[in-house]
């Protein structure tokens, strides 16, 4: 069956394409911009097509130009721009991406979740949703870099969802071995998900994937984070990631400029 995405409200671009089925996966905002870095990696490296634009009326204003990989062809016959919530497909791998390139709001997080996330998942009638987070490093004891823990469906409902409690410092603790300490998002996130499902006569399977990272340069946990979404959804492991545009010139990837015309900044 073929969906059309606008019967999501809040949707103000779209393609028509089959999507229902797919595995969802969704960014959260949170410590190194992780999430985005690894979303980036997979859309540019799988070759994923966008298909739509979710309204952004509830994330501080972002646009830019379309990021591509650093080929020149594509450069030259890529047009347009970009917003701040953007939806992907492969119709090969039967994935579907959501990449939020902008914060949310202050106190706007439950509002977005339920009229703009939660209408798209509804709709779209996704088979899994894969969430992907980061948390700060210095949270945990026994700490190895490039450290991910992967909280499955059965985890969440077994230790989260009786018990998932929203602190005074906007913190989630899912475990007691891994704290689950990072946005609040996530957390709003599972419990809507979870409402959803109840009322749905399908179940949507959920993971939460957390990479617990120090910030400063994170491309490589990015790069980490992709390679762990990849095992979980059994795709084809990559030896080299396809690094967009926007990468470039980022913790000093880009020469000194050398001349007054090139500005302080470049």
């Amino acid at each position: 069956m073929s969906i059309d995405i606008r019967p999501f409200e809040r949707v103000v671009e779209h393609k028509t394409t089959d999507i229902e089925g797919s595995t969802l996966i969704i960014p959260s905002i949170s410590i190194g911009n992780v999430p985005q870095l690894a979303i980036d990696l997979l859309i540019h490296t799988y070759n994923f097509v966008k298909i739509g634009n979710l309204d952004s009326i509830y994330l501080y204003p972002f646009s830019s130009p379309i990021d591509t990989a650093p080929d020149p062809e594509i450069v030259e016959r890529t047009k347009g721009v970009s917003s701040a919530l953007e939806v992907y497909y492969n119709d090969k791998l039967k994935v579907s991406i959501i990449q939020q390139r902008s914060p949310i709001l202050p106190s706007f997080t439950s509002t977005y979740i339920n009229e703009v996330i939660i209408p798209f998942l509804a709709g779209g009638k996704f088979s899994e949703v894969l969430i992907l987070d980061s948390s700060d490093a210095g949270l945990l004891e026994d700490f190895q870099p490039g450290k991910i823990q992967v909280y499955t469906n059965e985890d969440l409902l077994n230790n989260s969802l009786g018990s998932l409690n929203i602190l005074k410092k906007d913190a989630i603790q899912l475990s007691s071995k891994y704290p689950y300490d990072h946005s609040v998002y996530a957390g709003l996130l599972i419990k809507a998900l979870d409402e959803l499902n109840l009322k749905s006569e399908s179940s949507i399977d959920l993971n939460v994937l957390v990479a617990y990272v120090y910030e400063g340069d994170n491309f490589q946990d990015g790069e980490i984070l992709a390679n762990k979404v990849n095992s979980i959804l059994d795709l084809e492991q990559i030896t080299s990631w396809i690094k967009p545009l926007s990468w470039l010139g980022a913790y000093g990837d880009k020469p000194v400029p050398n001349a007054m015309e090139e500005g302080l900044f470049g």
